[in-house]
């Protein structure tokens, strides 16, 4: 009886470290991901939410995250907002505006799909491997933030 106890305490404290914010450190490097994948379709600063979780959160691999998901989402974000404008205003255009309109559809309809896939691909990473980099932007991000991560 007394192994199944001490057996069941120590697999319930594994990982269940609490952050600034008061989740699970785990559920909150998991959550940024989908939360910003969302920011960033819907609003093109999609990078304040990571941005807000970063200066907030006193956890280090939890702010890797927020950071990591700010700079992807944020980027993605923003390139999506300039497609959709420049979409709008020229897609409206007299004989030629039928075919930038698609070109610029198809674009935007491409970066929907990264950004979901992404948004995904990451929040798994981050649920099984509490370490996960991005292979180029994890040292990008690295080399540029290292002062604060």
């Amino acid at each position: 009886m007394m192994n199944r106890d001490r057996f069941s305490r120590s697999r319930s404290s594994m990982g269940s470290s609490s952050t600034t914010i008061g989740l699970d450190e785990r559920l909150e490097r998991t959550l940024l991901y989908p939360i910003s994948a969302v920011a960033a379709v819907f609003w093109p600063f999609g990078w304040l939410v990571g941005l807000i979780v970063f200066f907030v959160e006193k956890n280090r691999n939890v702010r890797w995250h927020a950071l990591q998901s700010g700079v992807i989402f944020g980027v993605l974000s923003l390139l999506y907002a300039i497609v959709g404008l420049i979409h709008l205003i020229l897609g409206h255009l007299p004989l030629i505006g039928f075919f930038i309109g698609s070109a610029l559809g198809l674009v935007g309809l491409i970066l929907f799909w990264i950004i979901i896939l992404l948004a995904v691909w990451l929040t798994l990473m981050a649920w099984y491997r509490p370490n996960y980099r991005l292979p180029f932007v994890g040292r990008l991000i690295e080399n540029m933030f290292s002062r604060w991560v």
